[in-house]
């Protein structure tokens, strides 16, 4: 069975340009394009990383102060262990190496990839040298620690924790 053809009598394909085959398969190929860039597009700006930091100035002009902190807290000699009792939901906090504990500290929990994850804990006393808190949901990812005594922020302890695989950690001064 032949299909019918429009072929004019000078060997032309005669049928209408929106009949031509090969025309929408050159079409379809940069309409994919076009759309999966669109997509791509949608996507980028739906999970946009939150790595970069807006006020990279103002953080810049802060790495003295930082840095500082962390001096004086080498200069002590100032060390604290970080424990989780996951089965209670507490963490506890022991500093070491200091003549007199502040009020509270501070314990920031630093997601690396995701700012919605960060947590600030303020830690209460129990006895001289030894914080807890009480965290309202389980701690499961990797984060980085600092901790600051309260109220004034004059030194400064750093370190990581993956609390997936480990409960425990000691901090330093960078």
């Amino acid at each position: 069975m032949q299909q019918s053809r429009h072929v004019g009598p000078d060997g032309l394909d005669k049928q209408p340009w929106y009949r031509q085959s090969w025309l929408w398969f050159l079409i379809a190929l940069p309409g994919t394009v076009v759309v999966a860039s669109l997509f791509t597009v949608y996507i980028a700006f739906k999970n946009a990383d939150t790595l970069v930091v807006d006020s990279y100035y103002r953080k810049g002009l802060a790495i003295n102060q930082v840095l500082e902190q962390d001096k004086l807290a080498a200069r002590l000699g100032v060390t604290a262990e970080v424990r989780l009792d996951a089965e209670s939901g507490e963490l506890f906090v022991t500093l070491n190496g200091i003549d007199t504990p502040p009020e509270q500290v501070t314990l920031l929990l630093l997601h690396p990839t995701d700012e919605s994850r960060d947590r600030t804990l303020l830690l209460s006393p129990i006895t001289a040298g030894h914080y807890r808190t009480d965290l309202d949901q389980q701690l499961q990812y990797r984060y980085y620690l600092r901790l600051f005594p309260e109220p004034q922020k004059e030194w400064r302890l750093a370190g990581e924790l993956d609390f997936s695989s480990m409960n425990q950690v000691m901090l330093s001064a960078q």
